[in-house]
C-alpha cells in the first residue's frame, strides 16, 4: 500500500523548470488520483518557465516573498504573502520573484491528466 504522506525534505527537486520544484502530492508519491500539490522556491530575480496544463487549472499561494505571475490572455498579476491566484485550464504561464527575497509559493493543479507525459506542456525550454 502506496504512503498517504510525503515529507518537503523526501520529495526530489525539480530545477530544470526554473527555481526548485518540489511535487509532494502526485500519482507517483501518495497515489493522489485527482491532484497534484507542491512548493516552488524561486531565488532572487529567479522565475519558472513559461508552461500549460491542459487538463486543469492551476492555483498559487505565496507563503513568502513577493512576485509576479503571468497569465496568457490577462494582465501580470502582482502577488504576495497571504495572495492566492488561479490560472485557468490550458493558458500559458510563468511566475518570477520580484522581491528581496526568496520567494516560496504552494501549488496545486486539477484535475490531472490521462497521463503525465500530457499533464504539463513546456512552452519555454
Amino acid at each position: 500500500m502506496q504512503p498517504l504522506k510525503a515529507a518537503y525534505e523526501s520529495c526530489t527537486p525539480i530545477t530544470d523548470k526554473g527555481g526548485e520544484i518540489r511535487v509532494l502530492v502526485s500519482p507517483r508519491t501518495v497515489g493522489s488520483t485527482q491532484l497534484i500539490l507542491g512548493v516552488a522556491t524561486l531565488g532572487i530575480g529567479d522565475r519558472v518557465k513559461k508552461h500549460a496544463h491542459d487538463y486543469g487549472e492551476e492555483t498559487f499561494f505565496v507563503m513568502q516573498g513577493q512576485g509576479r505571475i503571468h497569465i496568457e490572455g490577462h494582465d501580470s498579476v502582482e502577488f504576495a504573502v497571504g495572495d492566492a491566484v488561479l490560472v485557468p485550464r490550458g493558458r500559458v504561464h510563468s511566475i518570477e520573484n520580484t522581491g528581496d527575497v526568496e520567494m516560496r509559493v504552494v501549488f496545486a493543479s486539477a484535475p490531472l491528466a490521462p497521463s503525465p507525459a500530457i499533464g504539463h506542456r513546456n512552452i519555454e525550454i
